[in-house]
């Protein structure tokens, strides 16, 4: 955090104040990717969204259900980096295992895509 003397030192980015982060940290910086990945995702199907307040023609609720869904698994994964006790724990959100069917899956999970 910034300090009283990093102010006096004039050290302080404009915009910023006594007791703001100085540093951002490792769960700022995932929870910022999430939420980048799910806009990503979200963005090819933003067109419905105009197309309807544009228009009023109806999106369709596969649309609808999927935007619903990629909203709901980002504030999952949001909670779970929070939750995240210790860098380690972290670590463990993000590592690939091997399943019984041989597909992979992490504890983190994946954003849902459209196309599965």
């Amino acid at each position: 955090m910034w300090t009283e003397q990093n102010k006096t030192d004039g050290e302080i980015p404009e915009g910023k104040d006594v007791g703001d982060v100085a540093s951002e940290g490792l769960k700022t910086q995932l929870i910022r990717t999430v939420k980048l990945q799910a806009a990503g995702i979200l963005q090819d199907t933003d067109w419905y969204v105009v197309r309807k307040a544009d228009a009023g023609t109806a999106v369709p609720s596969a649309i609808t259900t999927h935007r619903a869904a990629v909203r709901t698994k980002c504030a999952e994964m949001e909670t779970a980096i929070t939750n995240a006790a210790d860098t380690s724990a972290l670590e463990t959100l993000y590592t690939y295992t091997e399943q019984e069917d041989g597909s992979f899956t992490r504890p983190l999970g994946e954003l849902p895509r459209l196309d599965s």
